[in-house]
């Protein structure tokens, strides 16, 4: 059986890409890795969207920076266009 604690969720330095890993002692070193960008965004998601239809807004600390993170159900049609505006920036 693996050792859950031995997992971990990282982000790529050079792509942005997020992934999901397993790793030894060296937490820096990946013995086994996959993509996970699309198993994290759903997560987060429903975790943002429980029991609030409208959406949600949550402060989070990550060490010494703070973020408010929000998330709402949006249209195809602002889906789509976030989409294109995201690719001319």
């Amino acid at each position: 059986m693996t050792d859950l604690s031995k997992i971990k969720l990282g982000v790529s330095p050079l792509t942005g890409a997020v992934f999901l890993y397993r790793h030894g002692k060296d937490q820096s070193v990946a013995l086994e890795k996959r993509g996970a960008e699309a198993d994290m965004m759903i997560a987060f998601v429903e975790f943002m969207m429980h029991g609030t239809p409208t959406g949600s807004k949550k402060c989070v600390r990550l060490g010494d920076r703070y973020y408010e993170v929000r998330a709402r159900p949006i249209s195809k049609d602002e889906f789509e266009a976030g989409i294109a505006r995201s690719k001319r920036e």
